[in-house]
């Protein structure tokens, strides 16, 4: 998808910089992005495909990143049945939120910071409570790495004539979770995601659940079985309260000094390769 706003009308790119029209600024502001668990570790530096310059420009509006629709449907299809699984292991019970009913937020009531955990324990009375069981960070992976080429400016998954995604390297993805002594370890970015959830809802308790898929699942994402994959869960008790603390501060200090102002941070040597190719920009 390609910038949604235009170059020298709703902002110029000047010193390595993006600066939003004072009009743009001044009419659009209420409808700029809160920062959710995933724009909080690309902020933070810590995304290995979205920078926190990318970051700003989704946040104020002016470029829209989609969702490869392979991934999307997948996600959607194999998350609630990682969620049961869980429930069942577990014995308890999750909340699920509607993100239209709840428009993507249940932070409302913090200015900087906004998302949707994608699982929070309730309680007998079907409240949310967490005296007894861990927020959820449910993460789906594929076995495989995969094939993806930009189409229409956005990476899409390339698939064989029947359907099924093109194979870059075997078992490439499922290894990348594993260290050498065959623990998985959470990549720090995911550690911090659900790190501001629990900041936010002042608790210690996480559990990651990662589902590793087939190029079957992508294929026919409805038929996933969770009895029929291993299911990875990981305590996500792992982050310093301190630590998280600290870098919550620096997020919203952020905030203020880039998306309330308008002014972008400075642009890396990748982000210049990008702006060059979205926008035709020569440095």
């Amino acid at each position: 998808m390609p910038f949604v706003k235009k170059n020298n009308e709703d902002f110029v790119v000047e010193n390595d910089q993006i600066f939003l029209k004072k009009e743009y600024l001044e009419k659009n502001r209420k409808l700029f992005k809160k920062i959710t668990g995933t724009r909080f570790s690309s902020i933070l530096n810590l995304s290995n495909y979205v920078t926190p310059f990318k970051t700003w420009t989704i946040m104020v509006n002016i470029f829209k990143d989609v969702m490869d629709p392979t991934l999307a449907k997948v996600g959607n299809a194999v998350e609630p049945k990682v969620r049961e699984y869980v429930e069942k292991q577990l014995g308890c019970k999750y909340l699920c939120y509607d993100p239209f009913a709840i428009k993507w937020d249940v932070f409302k009531e913090n200015k900087y910071f906004g998302g949707i955990p994608d699982g929070e324990p309730l309680n007998d009375h079907q409240r949310v409570d967490y005296s007894t069981f861990p927020m959820l960070e449910i993460k789906t992976s594929s076995i495989d790495s995969f094939v993806y080429k930009k189409v229409d400016n956005a990476l899409q998954m390339q698939k064989d004539n029947r359907g099924y995604p093109l194979i870059k390297e075997k078992g490439q993805k499922m290894r990348s979770w594993f260290n050498s002594n065959n623990e998985i370890q959470i990549p720090v970015e995911y550690q911090y995601q659900l790190g501001l959830y629990l900041y936010l809802r002042n608790i210690n308790k996480g559990l990651f659940a990662i589902t590793f898929l087939t190029p079957e699942d992508y294929v026919h994402p409805e038929n996933y079985d969770a009895s029929e994959h291993e299911i990875f869960m990981v305590n996500a008790d792992v982050i310093d309260k301190n630590e998280i603390a600290r870098q919550v501060k620096f997020a919203e200090e952020w905030y203020k000094k880039y998306i309330e102002t308008g002014v972008s941070p400075k642009m890396t040597a990748s982000d210049k390769l990008w702006l060059s190719s979205e926008l035709g920009i020569k440095f």
